[in-house]
């Protein structure tokens, strides 16, 4: 009786949706013990749509999920707008040599590894001993990556030599500005940039969170594995107090790092209008991009890009605002979100 009424009111799409996701959010929801989210609350959201852990957290700031885009909308909707060129990005690699030819500013490929070796060019290994003699430290990260797995910090070239994983990157290390150093000096703390496209084709700063690492997440700032975010002021680039999520997927605030004790809320990130201007020029180096979440770390001297990602997650946005309410967000969205075109939400 329950497939009946499951097949009755969500189309195929939706069905495929959960065959994909329903087990795994399922499982994830029961994890959130703590909260003891109900069983049939975890069934509705499912159903609608939505991780029910992420649903959780809406419900927590806000009271219910009017004006959020569900993670199933996003995946029928948003996943395949870059389509094949969706590569460029996934690919390290390939996206930070492209980024260098165009001389936009992102960290320094020296080798790469695959085939179970390092393989350097040119004069690659030269440049990486000066960089190591400079700077003391070097990262390694997979090429197909994602949500900070399996990035190493080095700072020796043993580290380089006893290598043995899936296939990376080696680049030089990023020193972050002040602010970003002082909030949290044990992580890379990077902005997330959501582009959209208006109208016109024109690259849009849709919205943008700032996020910092904790003693959980070291050496990465990523939320899922225990970062902070806090929303960023597209205007005047001032940060938000900042949010966490706690045992028992409890929604946390907070002014001020819980680590470290330095101030979040109401900080300006240094060099903000040269943040949107890469975004502007990364849109005009990419024209087919047409929905990417940008990964910028801000230094001394200015932003640079650490990665691009084709199919962004939208939680870390909704955690502070209801998407599908602001008015040019939505006629955004509208174009590619059935619901979207609807009247109010």
């Amino acid at each position: 009786m329950l497939q009946s009424l499951v097949d009755q009111t969500i189309d195929k799409r939706r069905l495929r949706f959960l065959k994909s996701h329903a087990r795994r959010y399922w499982a994830d929801s029961a994890s959130a013990d703590d909260r003891q989210l109900a069983p049939l609350q975890r069934i509705q959201d499912i159903l609608a749509g939505f991780d029910p852990k992420e649903a959780d957290w809406y419900r927590q700031i806000r009271g219910d999920l009017d004006g959020v885009v569900s993670n199933c909308e996003r995946e029928q909707h948003l996943h395949g707008l870059n389509g094949h060129y969706a590569y460029v990005l996934d690919n390290k690699a390939v996206f930070g040599e492209l980024l260098a030819s165009m001389r936009l500013p992102t960290p320094q490929i020296f080798s790469c590894y695959f085939g179970d070796r390092w393989h350097w060019r040119d004069d690659s290994r030269r440049a990486f001993g000066d960089e190591l003699a400079t700077h003391g430290r070097f990262v390694i990260k997979p090429a197909l990556g994602s949500k900070g797995r399996s990035v190493q910090i080095g700072a020796v070239m043993d580290d380089v030599n006893k290598y043995r994983g899936e296939d990376a990157i080696l680049t030089s290390f990023v020193q972050q500005a002040d602010y970003a150093q002082t909030i949290f000096p044990d992580a890379l703390n990077t902005i997330r940039l959501l582009m959209l496209r208006d109208d016109d084709g024109a690259p849009v700063a849709a919205a943008a969170i700032h996020r910092f690492g904790g003693a959980r997440s070291v050496p990465v700032d990523n939320f899922s594995a225990g970062g902070l975010v806090s929303k960023v002021d597209l205007q005047t680039g001032r940060l938000s107090r900042a949010l966490s999520i706690a045992d028992g997927n409890l929604v946390r605030y907070h002014d001020v790092h819980p680590d470290t004790q330095t101030t979040i809320a109401d900080v300006e990130i240094a060099h903000w209008p040269a943040v949107l201007r890469l975004v502007e020029d990364l849109g005009r180096a990419f024209p087919y991009l047409h929905y990417v979440g940008w990964d910028i770390a801000v230094t001394p001297e200015g932003p640079t890009v650490i990665e691009g990602n084709a199919h962004p997650s939208l939680r870390f946005f909704q955690l502070y605002d209801r998407l599908l309410d602001e008015p040019q967000l939505r006629r955004i969205f509208a174009r590619y979100i059935p619901r979207a075109k609807d009247g109010p939400l």
